[in-house]
């Protein structure tokens, strides 16, 4: 078979866009930061494009497992360009079979089939397989929806559920070598985080933190990392939180009910759109009002007073508060607050420059809105991935009914009580300070 060859443009792109490395925290952790490309992210040399079918690509997003490299023989994740499905490899005979028969499961699940119809909702859509030639070699794909189709800048998080990530099938040698990774993480939460990626509403860079990021992590940089991947380092979002945490107790709800299998090297992969996070974060802003005192309601709309002080005092306000810009409760921009900051006159705003930034930004957002990329209302969720190590419980010798995966199960739990943890602190952080009202 003749060996496939990536356009030109595909080529130059894996070619001249190389992630560069930026140094936190004095060296200690080194995060890639990479450009807007679409094909920037995992490649590394042009050595590194397998030659692909036309039409599919590198797939833009993968945070964790095996991406393709030269003379390893492991293929990362591929996107298909006329539908948008993601493409996964099954190249290992018995995992990538195992899988594949996992999805058919629960794609043609009958409807007594409790633990599997809930399965559908809580993973991504399965679309079938299909064998694609890659590098002269046919190779067989499951082809799954991307969870991050329609967002404009995806962040994305790979937790990994369980302190066991050895399947029963697996050499001393691998148990001993999976044990020793991510010790202290799976430890303290019985779940540990091999990848993720973020745009920094900050600086505005993407920001990628690997398998040796997450080897380091330990009970309290645990959270830091969460914490950091949500773009909170100026306050929680109530509506990103409450859509994370809507599938996760889905998730959890599904690992306290089923016994039909065990997970072992399974994820929850989190993602929302830092595109529509940024006009709903929280800010804390000397010059915005958090209370009733502070806004005008119009017509239903909440809008900020000129000064951003208290009425009837010259004292800023300085409790946490919601952004600048007006949302509906879904997370749109709505158009009558920006009536009325151009009322606003120069002589009686000194900010009246960050105010005209703060516009820009969200007619932006308005701009996007209109092209439809804000269709989605949930611009947040969590979706069960990587089946390739589940494996079906085993009728007992002595009919003793079977339980459910503990391994998973407290895995799960963890990450539920730790985003249930920031969602308490959100609620706090947004109760007006005693005597501001």
């Amino acid at each position: 078979m003749s060996q496939l060859k990536l356009p030109p443009y595909q080529k130059r792109k894996c070619s001249t866009n190389r992630p560069s490395t930026l140094s936190i925290g004095g060296g200690a952790v080194s995060p890639t930061v990479t450009s807007r490309s679409p094909l920037g992210y995992g490649l590394h040399s042009p050595d590194e494009c397998p030659s692909l079918p036309e039409g599919i690509v590198p797939f833009n997003s993968q945070v964790a497992g095996h991406a393709f490299h030269k003379g390893t023989g492991s293929l990362g994740l591929l996107k298909c360009t006329d539908d948008g499905s993601v493409l996964k490899p099954a190249a290992k005979l018995l995992a990538g079979a195992r899988e594949i028969r996992f999805y058919e499961q629960i794609k043609g699940a009958p409807g007594d089939r409790k633990e599997l119809l809930l399965l559908r909702e809580i993973t991504p859509q399965y679309r079938g397989h299909q064998v694609l030639p890659v590098n002269g070699e046919l190779m067989e794909f499951l082809k799954l929806e991307d969870l991050t189709h329609g967002m404009l800048d995806p962040c994305i998080m790979d937790i990994k559920i369980g302190r066991r990530s050895w399947d029963p099938m697996a050499t001393e040698e691998k148990r001993a070598y999976e044990t020793s990774k991510y010790v202290e993480s799976r430890e303290a939460y019985g779940f540990c985080i091999p990848g993720f990626q973020f745009r920094s509403l900050h600086n505005g860079r993407l920001l990628r933190y690997g398998k040796e990021y997450g080897k380091k992590l330990n009970e309290v940089t645990v959270k830091d990392a969460v914490r950091k991947f949500l773009n909170a380092d100026q306050g929680l979002c109530r509506q990103q939180l409450i859509q994370l945490l809507t599938d996760l107790w889905n998730i959890q709800k599904w690992a306290r009910t089923q016994t039909a299998y065990r997970l072992y090297a399974s994820s929850v992969l989190l993602v929302y759109d830092a595109r529509r996070l940024k006009p709903v974060l929280q800010k804390r802003s000397p010059r915005t009002p958090t209370t009733p005192a502070g806004l005008l309601s119009t017509g239903g709309t909440a809008v900020s007073t000129p000064t951003g002080r208290q009425s009837g005092s010259n004292t800023p306000i300085s409790t946490p508060t919601f952004c600048t810009t007006t949302v509906n409760e879904m997370g749109d921009v709505e158009p009558l607050q920006h009536y009325f900051k151009i009322q606003r006159s120069h002589s009686s705003n000194h900010d009246y420059d960050e105010d005209i930034k703060v516009m820009k930004e969200n007619y932006t957002f308005m701009l996007d809105n209109l092209a439809g990329s804000y269709e989605e209302k949930i611009w947040a969720r969590a979706r069960m991935i990587d089946f390739a190590h589940a494996f079906p419980v085993q009728p007992s010798a002595d009919d003793r009914p079977a339980t459910v995966d503990r391994n998973y199960l407290e895995g799960i739990d963890n990450l539920v009580k730790l985003f249930e943890g920031f969602l308490r602190d959100c609620e706090i952080q947004n109760i007006p300070k005693q005597g501001v009202a």
